[in-house]
């Protein structure tokens, strides 16, 4: 069964998507950092109003539905000669059964038809699983990219694709 991608532009949908990222950010990123600094690095980066603000920079949020139920989330902005892939999440259960798969491929069509030459993100450098997905579809490690939200440091690692 293919998911459907519902673009968040609604009100509902935000929050929804809100939710969401509290849920699945939790879960993965409990092993990195402290839980007040977790739930400031949220808070942040993807509470209802962080995603309002990003959707008014010309970020485009989707909800990846399966079978009526909302399973995750990935979000991309165009930029100049590349998409950028800011978030791509999905609950526990939904991992390793291609589904990522199919929405990276998604995101590398529409560059393309876009006119863009490359796909790049960045990665928490501590989510090994993550960094090797990316790299068994193609993409290749660029280096760290230091980055802070709130006051907090976050260590990442950008990977990009030409296309």
């Amino acid at each position: 069964m293919k998911p459907d991608y519902k673009l968040v532009a609604k009100a509902k949908y935000i929050h929804a998507n809100a939710d969401l990222a509290s849920e699945i950010w939790h879960e993965v990123y409990k092993r990195y950092y402290p839980a007040k600094q977790l739930d400031t690095l949220v808070e942040t980066l993807q509470s209802a109003d962080a995603i309002e603000a990003d959707i008014d920079n010309d970020v485009n949020y989707f909800l990846v539905v399966l079978g009526g139920k909302t399973i995750g989330y990935f979000a991309w902005k165009m930029e100049n000669t590349a998409l950028h892939l800011l978030h791509l999440y999905l609950k526990p259960e939904y991992r390793g059964k291609a589904l990522g798969r199919d929405i990276l491929a998604t995101c590398e069509r529409l560059a393309r038809g876009e006119g863009r030459g490359r796909l790049y993100c960045e990665v928490h450098t501590k989510c090994l699983p993550v960094l090797q997905f990316f790299k068994t579809k193609g993409y290749r490690v660029l280096g760290p990219a230091e980055a802070e939200a709130a006051g907090i440091p976050m260590q990442l690692t950008t990977l990009e694709k030409m296309l």
